[in-house]
Formats: structure tokens, C-alpha cells, sequence
């Protein structure tokens, strides 16, 4: 018996090359498909990086709030009552005492990252300055703290759906009653 090598048959493309004299070169139909693949990649990989904005941007309105309420009890424990006003935004005192600005609560009071349209902080303090609440948007409305639509907080004639309040009372006492 005679032992004769054979070579492995040749695939589709490696005949057709070879026919056409070693050109391997991609044809017009690989190249769209790996276009589109990259086009449905990217897509994709933005919608993350958007999704990821938005929560970063809602976890530091809720740090925010929450930097604020404290700094609110350290002047409530202090003067007795909370501040009739508090703005938000200012770098250039921040939080002081009114009668003594050396004692200061915040540095900077926080603004929204966006603070436009819906989203800016909003502080409510009750008529006799013993109880407030915080309140912003936020742009994840599927985020479990912000309340559903039909459930928002209305604070002089705004809706929000995040608030946090003073340890006395709820968001949604301050909404309703002041």
C-alpha cells in the first residue's frame, strides 16, 4: 500500500482566494456587519455611560439634602428654631450664623448639578421654624426613594418626588400643612 498525503480540502473562501490569485481582502457584506456590530456596541455602551450620569448626579442631590439637613439641625440645636430662609448656591458665605458670622454651619451650600428646569433643592421650613423639610427632583424616577407620580410632594404649587425632613416630621406633613 502506497501512502499518499493529502491536503485538507480548502474552504469556500480560501478556493475563491486562491482562484483570484491570494487576494484576502474583506468583502463589502463582512464590513457592514462589523459596522453595524460597532454602531449597536456603541449604543449601547452610551446609553450606560448616560444611565450612570444620571444616577452619580441623583446620589449627590441626595448627599446634598442630606449635608444640608445636618448642617439645619446643628442651627436649630444652636438658636431653637430652623432659619426662616436658606439659600442654596452660595459660595460666597455658605451657611453662617445671622447674628455671628463667625460661626459658620456650611461652607458652600449645595447646588443641584443641574439646577435648571425641575432640578433645583427647595427648603421648606413650617410657619413657627420648629420642623422642614428638603425637596428636589430627581432624574431617575425609577430610583426607589423618589416617590411615583401620582404621589409627588407639591410645595407651593411645584411637584417633587424626593424630600427629607426634620427628625420631627415627615416630607409629606411639610407638603401638606405649611
Amino acid at each position: 500500500m502506497i501512502n499518499q498525503r493529502t491536503n485538507p480540502p480548502l474552504s469556500l473562501r480560501s478556493r475563491t482566494s486562491l482562484k483570484k490569485g491570494g487576494n484576502s481582502g474583506f468583502t463589502l457584506m463582512e464590513l457592514l456587519v462589523v459596522v453595524i456590530i460597532i454602531g449597536i456596541l456603541t449604543m449601547v455602551s452610551a446609553s450606560s455611560y448616560r444611565t450612570a450620569q444620571i444616577k452619580a448626579r441623583d446620589t449627590e442631590r441626595k448627599a446634598s439634602l442630606d449635608a444640608v439637613s445636618k448642617s439645619l439641625m446643628m442651627y436649630y440645636n444652636d438658636k431653637g428654631v430652623f432659619p426662616g430662609t436658606f439659600v442654596f448656591g452660595n459660595e460666597a458665605t455658605g451657611f453662617v450664623d445671622p447674628q455671628n458670622t463667625e460661626i459658620i454651619y456650611m461652607r458652600k451650600t449645595p447646588e443641584d448639578p443641574k439646577n435648571e428646569g425641575d432640578y433645583v433643592y427647595k427648603y421648606h421650613p413650617s410657619v413657627d421654624l420648629k420642623q422642614f423639610a428638603l425637596f428636589v427632583n430627581l432624574e431617575n424616577k425609577d430610583d426607589s426613594q423618589c416617590k411615583d407620580s401620582a404621589n409627588y410632594y407639591n410645595v407651593d404649587g411645584k411637584d417633587y418626588c424626593y424630600g427629607i425632613s426634620s427628625p420631627n416630621t415627615t416630607p409629606e406633613d411639610i407638603a401638606n400643612n405649611y
